[in-house]
């Protein structure tokens, strides 16, 4: 039996490790945009959104230029710096992006957001988790979460809030 290393990098800014937030837990996996592993943040109080989440629990994002094809302004582009190769000139069918992720009645699997607003169609409540993860566009760089909203958590019978 052979054991996969976990990637988790916890980074507590503000106030809170996961399992101690006192808002949404903010996950974003960089290993596909070429970063080292999970990021794990606290988004304080209520911040309504993924997008939002995100951006409050300290995380440096970018948006596109909106000359992309479906002329996207708001869609994520770089989370922290990453992907450095993306120029962030738009959506383009098929190509690796930003995917928001969030916990659905079953807590320790991944969602899809599934929303034609992205991360800011997502709603986020206290207590929740969201995850944000790059790839995509070819079957070689699936874009999945490498690590379960449970590892996120930390907190043993955590269960997804009703929001």
């Amino acid at each position: 039996m052979s054991v996969l290393p976990l990637l988790l990098t916890v980074v507590t800014p503000a106030q809170a490790a996961a399992g101690s937030c006192s808002g949404v837990t903010v996950a974003v996996d960089t290993t596909g945009a070429g970063g080292s592993g999970v990021v794990v943040r606290c988004a304080a109080g209520d911040p309504g959104d993924a997008r939002t989440a995100l951006e409050r629990a300290g995380f440096a994002v970018r948006s596109g230029t909106g000359t992309g094809p479906y002329g996207d302004r708001d869609y994520v582009c770089h989370v922290d710096g990453l992907p450095a190769a993306d120029a962030c000139g738009g959506h383009v069918t098929g190509s690796a992006s930003w995917k928001v992720w969030r916990v659905g009645i079953d807590p320790v699997s991944w969602r899809g957001g599934g929303t034609g607003g992205g991360p800011s169609a997502v709603r986020v409540c206290p207590g929740g988790v969201v995850g944000f993860s790059f790839g995509g566009g070819s079957p070689d760089r699936p874009n999945t979460m490498t690590v379960s909203p449970g590892h996120v958590v930390g907190e043993p019978g955590w269960v997804p809030p009703a929001c």
